[in-house]
């Protein structure tokens, strides 16, 4: 049986995985869910990688298999890099596939202008946040919409304009599997970016982006091929 150490995307939080978490446990697995840090001062994907460094530490956990999904993919790759020997496997699910120096909007581009455009709805025009938006195109309808929109929150933009930082020296990268979402048009280039670099490729067919919510038997059958 495994750790799992599962990491939620952008505008969520550790409620993000409630319906895969009992699934992985009732497997035998042991799982953690941890929330990142809300919109705040300094906030920025540094932080949100400390605290999955802070949180391995704190429950002195080995042999985790650590879990990206989307924006939690820069996360996992961050923390692969402070940790490699406490991790047995990074899995990226529908994510960032980064190297370091490169940050979420230099591999989306496209994702700042949205960004930029969603932020300038707002009527407090901040622009230091990314407000929460395009729930309906990455698949969610219906009452699963209404359940994430109600608690989805912003986040600094820092987390996605901060470049991954560079390694430490130490043990190598942990391995790394990718689980592409068959339905989701998002990281398409990021899967072929994993597989040429390596990473065993996994893939769960039409699922959508929000497959932990919308589709959480089939990506948990999966995930237990990871462990």
């Amino acid at each position: 049986m495994a750790t799992f150490v599962l990491v939620h995307g952008s505008w969520l939080g550790g409620w993000a995985w409630k319906r895969v978490a009992p699934r992985l446990r009732a497997s035998g697995h042991t799982v953690l869910c941890p929330s990142l840090a809300p919109a705040g001062p300094g906030v920025g994907l540094s932080t949100h990688i400390a605290e999955i460094v802070a949180l391995i530490d704190r429950h002195d956990l080995i042999d985790v298999v650590l879990v990206g999904h989307s924006y939690g993919g820069m996360v996992v790759a961050g923390a692969g890099y402070e940790r490699p020997q406490r991790i047995r496997r990074l899995v990226h699910l529908d994510a960032y596939f980064p190297s370091p120096g490169q940050s979420a909007f230099d591999l989306q581009p496209v994702l700042r202008d949205a960004c930029d455009a969603a932020a300038a709805l707002r009527p407090e025009r901040e622009a230091w946040l990314i407000p929460p938006f395009g729930f309906e195109a990455m698949g969610l309808s219906g009452a699963d919409l209404e359940w994430v929109t109600s608690l989805a929150r912003p986040m600094n933009r820092a987390t996605h304009e901060e470049p991954l930082p560079g390694p430490a020296s130490g043990p190598p990268h942990p391995p790394a599997t990718y689980i592409r979402f068959g339905g989701s048009p998002f990281f398409a280039d990021a899967a072929e970016t994993a597989l040429r670099r390596g990473a065993r490729l996994l893939t769960v067919q039409d699922a959508g982006h929000m497959a932990p919510i919308t589709d959480h038997e089939r990506l948990c059958a999966v995930l237990g091929r990871t462990s």
